[in-house]
Order: structure tokens, then sequence, then C-alpha cells
């Protein structure tokens, strides 16, 4: 211990006489150790930290398999749940869940939230107790009982952590709901944002029907069955329910690990950038192991000496290690606090379905991850720069202009540094440019409508005060015309579906005199509804006949707007006008195709198109359909305009919440939210990159220039010419470029086709990215290599020689 004190004092003495070296080391280690700090937080958090239920790693969750129409994980119809539970042997417990939603109109200012039905065996399945009361029973959910269970989060925000709400009524949608528990602040299932969980009350209707799909279900495995177990005896219930209801033949089930399903491609991309982050980290040590080679130069003399003296080569050896330990550590401690800056940055991957307690932050796990790497760090770039320290003797110190030193034998070393971060810095570019392609096409895409200047809010009606379908057409005219009147709005209207919010809300249809294909497409088309002026409010282009208007009313006959899409697929030689289709809610009504508009990317940028409908919510005024969304073209800046909308809407009804009020623009943006991030980190990860081997390339040709300056002197003297002089120099620092760049190409082949789950419209192996990034790299090399090269062709061979 005793030696290990001096040592540290004394490399503590030897970094303060350097404190350039000093300073550029430990920031240098500091980006690299801060970067993987923050991204092992969030790997943590959203990969290894254990879920919110017992025993996490024997819940799954139960899709239908409809990738006949485009739902490879569809949400199940409540009659196929129940035969699932029925018939499989292989799960303990089988849950199922649906979203809600409710107007808070006591205890405060009016609030919308969101919450679940649940079946009474949900939490069980689960392993999940609540913090205060209790959870439903099988009556309260076969009854239907006004009774709730509310987030940790609602029970603090409106009713600031009251223990005697348990028991007591709460005003829910104008009905009284009974509080029996709160649940514990981190539990969460699919959406943090969900507040309140209530009995699911399946109906006779609901038990038999399986056309309405709408369920999350989740269930735990028994112990000793294996997920493939799970999945092949689904399938099997699968085939017998194919054989029993010959409408359903072509529905499957799949089963996934709940922390996959939530996860996704969250985990590919996060350790896309854990990879990243540590090239940054292996090029920092790189860079470092060749300043410390070339520092090592200037102290082969006392290593000599030292060794003369009596210390072994290990001693030496250790020394060393100690010093770039002490360098490590500091730039640990700097990177840690950097690292918290990104953790808010790395807080937007976390999936919507982990806890609000999973963002990233520093925690004893990740302390201890950060001193761990920072020792690694500190071996991985001292270990060899000390070891040929080590190796220094006395008589070769003790030679002016000796070539035996540890410049010599170092030089190989250096070289080979300077070619694997040549290389690493290849592969992240590749890597950006790769996705900042695949934005660069997705932002490229027609969307079919004008997002720019929409102002869009949510006001979801209770349906016991809106029960009536006129008074709900009221309200929607009344919100209508109180906002088309405020300075700045263009127009105004209600619809049931926005488009980037969902993958789904599909209905089933018929075409009048024919009859459907059961070997071709799925007859399933997107399903939206809403008030008169909303496709000429979004923008979209009308490709033939008309949008319907107020003449289109509840006595009017009845009238349907299809898109491209559906046009194509059923008249591609004919016009669709006139004919009339059939959905499958409410059924058995004839509509009249009156109109085809453009295709609008409902399903988000990625999504292949579906066929697509647009019904006047005057002829519809069904329940499974409601218009929600207020969308309101305005003049200058939609957000400007929110005050007064509310405002309109709050005239209207004053007990109506409004909700997720933001720009169309902004809707959109969370389509590529997810890449975009991605691509910022990858950038940024790669930017650093480039960077540090640049430097690394010119520290390299800098330190070969001033050791080789007696050399370059006596050429001169003997004839050689500037430009030759350049092309020695700038040809060393090409020919390792060249050797870096082949290397990197081949490990940029290999390493991007792991990517390709995360691009889009763009190859794995894009030759054009490619091609520019060896061009980048190369034109920021022979800049790196030009600079020394010129210093040495200004070489003065009267004063090397006169020094000598």
């Amino acid at each position: 211990m005793q030696t290990l004190l001096a040592d540290l004092r004394y490399g503590l003495r030897l970094l303060r006489q350097a404190p350039g070296f000093t300073a550029i080391a430990i920031c240098a280690l500091a980006l690299g150790i801060g970067a993987n700090t923050a991204i092992f937080s969030t790997v943590d958090s959203v990969l290894l930290r254990a879920l919110p239920y017992e025993d996490p790693d024997r819940l799954v969750m139960v899709w239908e398999d409809a990738s006949f129409a485009s739902f490879p994980k569809n949400t199940p119809a409540v009659a196929n749940y129940i035969d699932w539970k029925n018939q499989n042997h292989v799960f303990t417990g089988m849950a199922a869940t649906r979203g809600r939603a409710a107007n808070l109109t006591e205890d405060g200012v009016p609030e919308q939230v969101f919450g679940r039905g649940v079946t009474a065996d949900f939490f069980s399945v689960l392993g999940v107790r609540p913090i205060l009361g209790r959870v439903f029973t099988e009556d309260e959910d076969r009854t239907g009982a006004p009774v709730v269970l509310i987030s940790y989060g609602l029970w603090q925000r409106r009713y600031l952590g009251d223990p005697a709400l348990v028991g007591k009524p709460i005003l829910m949608d104008g009905q009284k709901q009974t509080v029996i528990g709160v649940l514990p602040r981190d539990f969460v299932f699919r959406d943090r944002d969900i507040d309140y969980w209530t009995p699911i009350n399946f109906t006779a209707a609901n038990l038999s029907n399986r056309g309405s799909h709408y369920l999350n279900v989740v269930a735990r495995l028994k112990p000793g069955v294996t997920l493939e177990r799970a999945r092949e005896e689904m399938r099997a219930i699968a085939k017998r329910l194919e054989q029993q209801y010959h409408e359903n033949y072509r529905l499957g089930a799949v089963v996934f690990p709940i922390r996959e399903d939530l996860v996704g491609n969250t985990r590919l991309a996060l350790w896309v950038l854990m990879a990243a982050a540590g090239c940054v980290l292996l090029i920092a040590c790189a860079n470092l192991a060749s300043l410390l080679l070339a520092r090592a130069v200037a102290r082969q003399r006392e290593m000599a000496v030292r060794a003369a003296l009596g210390a072994g080569r290990g001693r030496l050896v250790r020394q060393m290690v100690t010093e770039g330990t002490l360098l490590a550590v500091a730039g640990g401690g700097l990177g840690l606090a950097a690292a918290k800056a990104g953790m808010k940055m790395l807080a937007q991957l976390v999936p919507e379905g982990l806890p609000g307690t999973s963002a990233p932050g520093i925690n004893g796990r990740l302390l201890v991850f950060t001193l761990a790497l920072s020792l690694l760090t500190g071996l991985l770039f001292s270990i060899v720069p000390a070891v040929q320290a080590a190796r220094a003797s006395l008589n070769d110190a003790l030679k002016q202009g000796g070539r035996g030193g540890i410049g010599g034998r170092g030089r190989s070393v250096r070289d080979v540094l300077v070619v694997l971060e040549v290389a690493a810095a290849l592969v992240l570019l590749v890597g950006a440019g790769l996705l900042l392609e695949t934005l660069a096409k997705l932002r490229a895409i027609d969307i079919g409508f004008r997002s720019d200047h929409l102002l869009t809010m949510r006001t979801v009606l209770p349906r016991p005060k809106y029960a009536d379908p006129a008074l709900r057409m009221s309200y929607f005219d009344r919100v209508i015309d109180g906002v088309r009147v405020l300075p700045g709005v263009e127009s105004a209207a209600f619809a049931s579906t926005l488009p980037f919010l969902s993958i789904g809300n599909t209905q089933g249809f018929q075409i009048e005199g024919r009859q459907a294909d059961p070997d071709g497409p799925a007859q399933d088309a997107l399903y939206r509804v809403a008030t008169n002026g909303y496709l000429h409010t979004l923008g979209v282009r009308l490709i033939e006949g008309r949008l319907y208007d107020s003449s289109d009313g509840a006595n009017s006959p009845p009238v349907v707007i299809i898109n491209q899409t559906f046009a194509k697929r059923y008249w591609p030689k004919e016009s669709p006008l006139g004919h009339r289709v059939s959905t499958s809610w409410p059924a058995g009504t004839w509509r009249t195709i009156v109109g085809v508009v453009a295709d609008v990317h409902e399903r988000g940028y990625e999504l292949e198109m579906k066929p697509g409908v647009y019904l006047p919510y005057a002829q519809v005024q069904d329940t499974w359909a409601v218009p929600q969304n207020l969308v309101v073209r305005v003049q200058g800046d939609p957000l400007a305009l929110a005050s007064a909308v509310r405002r309109a809407i709050a005239s209207v009804d004053p007990e109506q919440p409004v909700a997720a009020v933001r720009t169309m623009d902004d809707i959109i943006d969370l389509g590529v939210a997810d890449r975009k991030q991605q691509m910022t980190l990858l950038g940024a990860f790669a930017g650093l990159a480039l960077l540090l081997a640049s430097i690394g390339l010119y520290g390299v040709l800098s330190y070969a220039v001033t050791q080789r300056s007696r050399e370059i002197g006596l050429r001169m003297a003997l004839g050689a010419s500037a430009s030759t002089v350049i092309r020695l120099v700038a040809g060393r620092g090409l020919g390792l470029t060249a050797a870096g760049l082949a290397l990197g190409l081949s490990m940029a082949w290999a390493a991007t086709r792991v990517m390709k789950n995360l691009l889009y419209g763009v190859a794995a192996t894009d030759p054009a990215t490619f091609t520019g990034v060896v061009v980048l790299l190369g034109a920021i090399a022979l800049v790196a290599c030009w600079l020394p090269a010129r210093r040495a062709a200004r070489v003065d061979p009267i004063v090397v020689l006169r020094e000598e």
C-alpha cells in the first residue's frame, strides 16, 4: 500500500507538471466514458431493470395474427380471448384489458384521464397489489360495479395523496365511482399515462363477438413451460378455431415475452448506440496510447536510470499504469457529470410501456459500471506504452539521437492505433449516414395532406351525458361555429381518428354486386368518421367527385368517400363514383361513393397503405367511432390560438376538459422521433470519432516529423526538394488512412447489416453512403497529413545540422 501511495503521489506530480497533456487526456476520456455511461444508464433502465410485476420473465402478451389484413400483431376479439383462456394448458392465468377514457369533474378543474377496463384476474396475473385498498372481485367484474382503482400519479396530483380517499366516490363522466384502491407508483401496463382501472364487464353480446378486435391480452406461463411450447399450443388453438368458425379462418395467434413486446426495436437501437459509444471510447484510448508512447520517449532517460538503480520491469510498468489510471478515474468523474446531461436526451428512447421510474439516472449500478469502465480504460491505454517504456536500456537512453529507443519500437504500435481509429470512425460515419438517409427518405414521403398551420386537441364526450346522438351533434356544431369565428381561423372540424395516431380502427366492408375473394386481400378498410369540412381542413387532395358537406344530413342518402388505394384495388379500370359499399358497422347500410381522395398516411410513414373510408358523422352517429379530435386550420402559429379555442369549447360546455393540445406537425414528428434521436446520437458519436481519428493521424505525423527532423534536414541538404519531403511525410499518413479505410469498409459491411430493422428506403450496404463516407474521411485525412508535411518541407537543413 505504501508503494501504491508513492506511485499515486509521483503520478499526480508528473501530471501537474504537464497541465496541457493532462487536460487533453481527461477531456478525451470524459467524452468517451460519459457517452458510454449515458447509454448504459438507458440500457439498464430499458433492458436490465426488472419490470414492475411479479416474476416478469414468465409474463407474455398474446395477439391475433391477422397478417392477411396487414396486422401481424392484432388486438384480439373477446370471443377469441375466451376460447384461448378456456382451451390452453400452458398458462396459469390469462387476463384481458381495453382502453377507456373519462372526464373528472369534481375536486378540481375538469380533467380528461385515460384508463383501462380489466378483467378481475388482471392484477393477479401480473402479480401486482395496490398500496392502499384492494382489487376488483369476480362479482364486480361480472356486474360492472361502479368501482375504480387509481394510479399513484392521479392520487398525488389531484387528491394530494389523501389516504382517506379509498372508499369514497369520485365523479367520472358524471357518475359516481367508488375508489377501492391505489396502485404502486411504478406500476404501468403498456402506457404510463393510464390513471384508472375499472371492471371490463363483458356483456353476453361481447362474449360471442369475433368481429370487434380491441383487447390486449396478457398471460403467465406455468412453471416449466417454455415460450416455444406456449407458441405451439396457441397456434394449435387458433387452428381449431379456424375450423370451427369459418369467417375467421385466417386468424392465428402469436406470443411474445412482455419485455420484448414493450421494447420492440428500442433494444436494437440501444445496442447499436452502445457499440458506437464503445467505438468512441476505444478511439480516445488509442489517441491517449499514442500520446503516452510519444511522452515515453521524453521519459526514456528517467526509466533507464530507474532500471539501472534497481527498479524491475514490473515496477516501471506499474508506475506508468498508475499514472494512466489516475487520468482514467479523473476522466470517469468528469464523464459521469457529462452523462447526466445526456440522460435527459436519452430518456426519450424509453418506451411508453415502461414506468416513469425507468428513466435513465444515476444509481449504484451505474456508479459501479463507470468505475469499472474507468479502471479498464486506464489499463487499456497505458499498458502498451508502459511495457514499451520499461524496455528502455541505459545505453540507449544515453545515446544522442539513438534509433533504438522507445520511439523506434513504438512507431509500429502508433501506426496500428491510427489504422484502427480510422476504421472505427468509418463504421460510425456509415451508420450515421444510413440513419440520415432513412430520415430523409421518410421526410420525403407524400403524407397526403398539408400538416402545416393545423392545431389539434382531444375532447372525449362522456357517454352518459351525451348518450343522445342529437346532443353530440349539437355539441360538435356549436364548438365548430364558435371556433370558426375566431380571428385567424380558416376552418375547423372534428374527426374520430387523426393521421399518424393509430395503425388500426378498421372495419370490414362489402361491395354491392361482388363476392369477396376468400384467397384475396382482406376486405378491411380504415374507418374514419368526421364532421363536415374535415377533409378540407386537413388539406386532403380531391381526386374525383366531391367531399361530403351540409347537404349530407341524417335524412339524406348515405354517402362515403374512399381513398385512392381503395379505388385502384377494386375499380382499377373505371370510376368508383356511384358504386355502393357497406361497412360492418353500422351494418346493413349501403353507401354511395361520392368522392375519391388522395391516400393519407393514416398509419404513419412506414406501414403499407390500406383501403380507407371517410363517413359523415351526421349519417352515422354510432358509439363506435365518435369524433373526439378537433382540428383547426389557422393562418399563423397554431399554438397561439390554443387558449381562444379552449374558451370557445368552455362556452359550449364548461365541464368538458381538453387534452393533447398540439400541432399536426408535432404529431407527425412523433413518427420519426426515435430515428431522429438515434441519428442525432450516432451522428454525434461519429463526428467525435472523426475528430479524434483526425487528431490521432495529425499527431502521429507531427511526432514523426519531430523525430525525423535530422533525417529530413540531411535529405534537403543533399538536394531533396520540398515536394519530395511532402510526399514522404504525407505518403505515410495516406498509407495509414488507406489501410484504415480498407479495414473499416469490411467492418462496416458486416456491422450495418445489424441495423437493417432501423432503416427505411435504404439498404444496409448502400453504395452511395459508403462512397460518401470514404470521400469525406479521405479529404479530412488529406488535410491532417498536409499540415505536418508542409511543416517538414520548411525544415532548415542548416539549423538542423548545426544542432547536431
